[in-house]
């Protein structure tokens, strides 16, 4: 009796490792695809990418980031693409997502819903990047990843932006051009989700007929502003503070994208002094 116990016993754990050595190739290539993107996720921010989170469900992988390293937006995705193409697409059957932040505010999607391995054998390529859409629809997946930690957040960090001035003018006939030529140094820094905050000294270089007040060190704009994501591809921002031409006050702007996304609204409101 103990024999045949000891019997059942020893096919029971053979039958128990080979339908744990059946299950092992699944789930080492599920940890595999994790990792990938764990390891894409970290070498966006190493580009310089901000606000980086990436995440995934049973239909899609979502890529979360915003782009500061490259002055051109385009440039910048193109990059990212060619990173995530290369390390980062999930398997077949499921879609690859990137969502563009702009000041911590979803912009737009990118979006590849074809057969992840045609990208892999031309990474970079022109025809692979064409082949991502873009679209203001931002999907079901951003609700799923809006609250995710994010890698390298922008958030209190403290953005210098010099801006150089030339103003010319020509009222005197003896005289070609008077000209007027500053400096604009800024810092730019961000408390929450939409929120900036900046603030502009002008530092005059050169100046030729724009007066004595033009000529002295004064402030540039100093304004607060804050945006927002509303429902059916609708933007709105916000600002207060001190505008340019000496212009103090309140503005309102809001933007709506159209179902054709090659068409907008957009308004206007403002109150200055």
């Amino acid at each position: 009796m103990n024999r045949k116990s000891s019997i059942r016993a020893i096919l029971l754990r053979k039958e128990c490792l080979l339908f744990f050595l059946l299950l092992l190739p699944m789930f080492t290539k599920a940890q595999y695809n994790k990792v990938y993107a764990d390891i894409t996720a970290n070498m966006l921010v190493d580009m310089g990418f901000e606000n980086v989170v990436w995440s995934e469900d049973e239909k899609e992988r979502v890529y979360v980031l915003e782009n500061t390293p490259w002055r051109l937006q385009g440039v910048g995705l193109a990059h990212a693409i060619d990173r995530i193409q290369k390390t980062g697409l999930p398997e077949k059957g499921k879609s690859c997502r990137i969502v563009v932040l702009d000041n911590n505010i979803p912009q737009i999607s990118l979006i590849y819903t074809a057969n992840p391995d045609s990208l892999k054998a031309a990474p970079g390529s022109y025809a692979a990047r064409s082949a991502w859409d873009a679209t203001y629809d931002l999907g079901d997946s951003w609700d799923k990843v809006k609250k995710e930690y994010r890698m390298n957040s922008s958030l209190f960090k403290v953005d210098v932006v010099v801006y150089p001035e030339l103003y010319l003018k020509n009222l005197i006939i003896t005289q070609i051009y008077q000209v007027l030529f500053n400096l604009s140094p800024a810092i730019e820094v961000s408390f929450w989700n939409g929120m900036k905050l900046t603030a502009q000294m002008v530092f005059p270089i050169y100046n030729d007929g724009y007066g004595p007040w033009a000529g002295k060190i004064h402030p540039g704009m100093v304004t607060l502003s804050q945006s927002f994501r509303l429902p059916y591809r609708t933007f709105a921002r916000a600002s207060i503070g001190l505008f340019n031409a000496d212009r103090y006050g309140v503005d309102l702007a809001v933007t709506h994208h159209l179902k054709d996304e090659r068409f907008s609204l957009e308004g206007r409101i403002g109150c200055t002094g």
